[in-house]
């Protein structure tokens, strides 16, 4: 009888451990599966066709642990031909105690309708060199298409709305013209600068006025213009030269002043008085010459080269002057 009562009491002293050793493993394994949590949901449960469906996806684990979501942005990153990731946010961490709260909102895109079943998404979580894989929930929706009124005609196809272009799109324009303008404007120069080049140079603007203006003289008095009637003409050319001289030696605009303000401006700063009495004694006998008819005698029309001559020799730069004005 005691005996039996020992195997009794025996048998309830290790059902009692037992049942101690699977309440602590329940307890061990129930932490860690609270530890470990991942969770999906959607905000709601009807969709129609073509609408964003926003899944929520939460993940808990603890302090030290790593997770890894999946690549939403990849083309493959859902099974489903019918479902597509339209885009995913950052994900959000938030410290919760001892534990770490993870949370990313993905919205999807249904082509189909019915009841549509995204699958659990994997969650790698990586803790003390120990590698595993969670999973959410599944989450079950309901997709509806479009209720079309049979009863009512068929519309006309609206045509595609108007967007108002954006900068983005009309800056490579505005560029690709401000190109073609500077192209333009490039060519238009460079022909210029060819038709310019072909065009006879003339010396009055390269050889030193001086030089020029002694050269037009000697050719006028070559054509002995004077001795063959031609009087009008010879002043004309001699006056002509005159103040083509003077505009370039002394940069006055001699060819469009009359012979009044010519010596006004050929102030005694500028040329010797001595020099300014038989200058404009041959402008005065010009003016009359040619806007008066007059007919100076011979003296005077062999005077009158000979004035401008010695104009321009007592007037020319210096040779210090012509070596100094290159630099």
């Amino acid at each position: 009888m005691n005996k039996t009562i020992h195997i009794l009491q025996l048998k309830k002293t290790k059902n009692y451990s037992i049942r101690i050793f699977s309440l602590i493993l329940l307890l061990f394994t129930f932490n860690n599966i609270v530890a470990q949590q991942a969770s999906a949901f959607a905000k709601k449960k009807n969709y129609l066709i073509g609408d964003w469906v926003p899944i929520d996806i939460t993940v808990s684990v603890e302090k030290d642990t790593r997770i890894f979501f999946p690549d939403f942005n990849k083309k493959d990153s859902t099974k489903s031909t019918n479902i597509e990731v339209v885009n995913a946010s950052s994900i959000d961490t938030i410290k919760e105690g001892t534990n770490y709260r993870y949370h990313q909102l993905v919205n999807f895109i249904c082509f189909d309708t019915g009841k549509i079943l995204f699958e659990p998404i994997p969650i790698l979580v990586i803790q003390k060199d120990k590698t595993d894989t969670i999973y959410t929930d599944a989450v079950l929706v309901h997709v509806a298409g479009v209720a079309i009124d049979t009863t009512k005609d068929i519309k006309a196809i609206k045509p595609p709305l108007k967007v108002p272009y954006t900068f983005k799109e009309i800056a490579p324009y505005l560029l690709l013209l401000f190109a073609i303008i500077i192209i333009a404007i490039a060519a238009f120069l460079f022909y210029r600068k060819i038709q310019r080049d072909k065009m006879p140079k003339d010396l009055k603007y390269i050889l030193p006025p001086h030089i020029w203006a002694l050269q037009e003289l000697d050719k006028i008095k070559q054509q002995k213009l004077w001795q063959n009637g031609n009087v009008k003409l010879y002043y004309s050319q001699l006056s002509d030269v005159l103040r083509s001289y003077i505009e370039l030696r002394f940069k006055l605009p001699a060819m469009e002043q009359t012979t009044e303000e010519i010596m006004t401006s050929l102030h005694k700063g500028v040329v010797k008085q001595k020099l300014k009495e038989p200058l404009h004694q041959f402008l005065s006998m010009s003016d009359f010459v040619k806007f008066a008819k007059a007919q100076p005698d011979l003296n005077d029309n062999e005077n009158a080269i000979h004035i401008i001559q010695d104009f321009i020799n007592q007037t020319k730069p210096l040779e210090k002057e012509q070596t100094e004005k290159p630099k």
